[in-house]
């Protein structure tokens, strides 16, 4: 790919990933609290159950996941495939909007499980609370996502949410 060109979508390796990350991000809401029990026990040298234990390592697994599957995105978007260009039609405050959010996206995405893989291995307990805190801000972050993917879409009237979205298009337009 030449640096004036860009390809027509998000190659699959992206879009998996991006999907990866929203399943795995579920996942860790779902069966935080077993977390937060462990992380408890573990500091206070308590028993905690055999599925506290499991479920609170999953967490640990799962929360490497989303940092591993964050950093492919990026290397596959800056490095390998590219982006697809922007939609006709947006207006230069959504592109920015657009800009801002995804970088907040990957800060949190990566800062997150850095900082509460940190907390983990050295027993820190103010690294954990800052890992806790970061929850709101995704979660912001995620909302806005989702409301310019929506705003794309019908307001727009781009195809950004089809190139994202594996059942919105036909499978050869996927690179």
């Amino acid at each position: 790919m030449n640096a004036k060109s860009s390809p027509a979508g998000w190659s699959r390796l992206n879009v998996a990933m991006h999907w990866l990350i929203v399943v795995l991000i579920i996942v860790q809401y779902l069966e935080s609290e077993f977390m937060v029990s462990l992380w408890d026990g573990t500091l206070e040298g308590k028993a905690v159950s055999s599925t506290t234990t499991v479920l609170g390592w999953t967490h640990i697994v799962l929360g490497s996941a989303i940092l591993v599957a964050a950093v492919i995105r990026l290397l596959d978007r800056f490095f390998i495939h590219g982006r697809p260009s922007r939609s006709e039609g947006e207006p230069d405050w959504a592109m920015w909007l657009a800009k801002i959010t995804h970088a907040l996206l990957y800060v949190v995405l990566i800062l997150m499980p850095v900082v509460g893989l940190t907390a983990w291995f050295t027993g820190n307990d103010t690294l954990a609370g800052y890992h806790t805190v970061l929850w709101t801000p995704l979660l912001v972050l995620i909302g806005v996502h989702i409301a310019g993917a929506l705003a794309q879409h019908f307001v727009f009237r781009s195809d950004a949410l089809r190139r994202m979205v594996p059942m919105m298009k036909s499978p050869s337009s996927v690179e």
